[in-house]
């Protein structure tokens, strides 16, 4: 559960004046505990890293210092309004603190008059946020791989995933209920299918990039006034990995129009906003993309959202642990949304690689 204020230590070091700061909990994000500071002068997002989620927090914050420098140092001729959400440093200049109980914290810029939605509403927010992840692409181009470290152990590895999975004990003598039957069976009949992606990469077919790595349409921030996307947070997930990943999280996250919080029933693939969002991403960044790298966007379409449906069932098997929960049957719940809306990608898959592939 969140905290409903940041330690006073933690405010002391980021502002002049702690004692007329103004603070609010942040977003509903499944990892971090995150605040809205305000000063008189300034508003900042302060964040509690999750050390349970984040074992080597430290790693996020040298990625986050990459990242800020290196965006800092390219030209952004874009036409519309774009702001990134660079790390601020403490007073006394340290790009993170460690509060009196061990956990990290640190500072990220408020991009000021914008809103977030919880799922695609609109046909321009759909373009937007396809949009808004080429652009965010674009401006990774020239960072280079090695620098960067993997911000999670095994991040976007499905292997090592589906390896977690078998290691669980399983009772083996009772009938589970039909929600965990519906994911044991839909594990054990797609997760050969799912590995696509990382096999192609094994062969050097595909190679990594740096990557968002859960670029979903709640990460995307709109203009509070044109609607257009301003920005792309939630960077501590940015890192190795491959576009088809990022691009089949982006689609998985807006064509499903109930939201990921929603009845697993009402779990759908719109095929309408896969063609915008697609739309979007290749106006900016068409040129990033090699003709196998668009043959395999269904690849990566149905393998993240096979790989979160994974995680999300593993969590529940766990009792937990790692997405934030009341109770571990709200992970479950997830999951069984993910591996609905699998079964509804797998229908339309022809489509959904015409739609890649630039034809109607």
């Amino acid at each position: 559960m969140t905290n409903l204020n940041p330690p006073q230590e933690i405010l002391n070091r980021y502002c002049p004046s702690p004692s007329t700061v103004q603070v609010t909990v942040l977003g509903q994000g499944n990892i971090n505990d995150t605040f809205l500071v305000c000063t008189e002068t300034e508003s900042i997002v302060l964040q509690r890293i999750n050390d349970q989620v984040f074992p080597s927090p430290q790693i996020l914050i040298d990625n986050l210092q990459h990242l800020t420098h290196h965006l800092a140092s390219q030209a952004d001729r874009c036409k519309q309004r774009w702001e990134e959400a660079t790390l601020v440093p403490a007073l006394d200049g340290s790009p993170s603190i460690l509060d009196s109980s061990g956990s990290m914290w640190r500072a990220l810029s408020h991009i000021k008059d914008s809103v977030t939605v919880s799922h695609v509403e609109t046909p321009l927010q759909a373009e937007q946020t396809g949009w808004a992840l080429g652009h965010f692409h674009k401006r990774l181009l020239g960072l280079d791989v090695k620098q960067m470290q993997a911000p999670l152990p095994g991040f976007h590895q499905l292997a090592g995933y589906l390896h977690k999975y078998d290691q669980l004990a399983t009772d083996s003598q009772s009938t589970p209920p039909a929600d965990i039957r519906f994911c044991l069976e839909t594990i054990r009949k797609e997760r050969e299918n799912a590995l696509s992606l990382e096999k192609r990469f094994a062969r050097g077919e595909i190679r990594q990039r740096i990557i968002h790595g859960d670029p979903k349409v709640a990460n995307v921030l709109f203009d509070r006034k044109t609607g257009l996307a301003v920005s792309l947070i939630d960077l501590d997930t940015v890192g190795p990995g491959l576009l088809q990943h990022d691009l089949g999280d982006c689609l998985r996250s807006v064509c499903n129009t109930a939201g990921e919080e929603s009845d697993p029933a009402r779990a759908t693939f719109d095929l309408d906003l896969c063609r915008i969002t697609l739309q979007g991403y290749f106006q900016e960044a068409d040129r990033l993309l090699t003709p196998i790298d668009r043959r395999l966007i269904y690849d990566g379409v149905k393998g993240i959202t096979f790989e979160l449906g994974l995680r999300f069932f593993i969590d529940y098997l766990e009792g937990g642990i790692y997405f934030k929960c009341n109770h571990p049957a709200e992970t479950l719940q997830k999951g069984l949304v993910q591996f609905s809306l699998l079964q509804e990608i797998i229908k339309q898959e022809k489509t959904i690689r015409n739609l890649a592939s630039g034809e109607s």
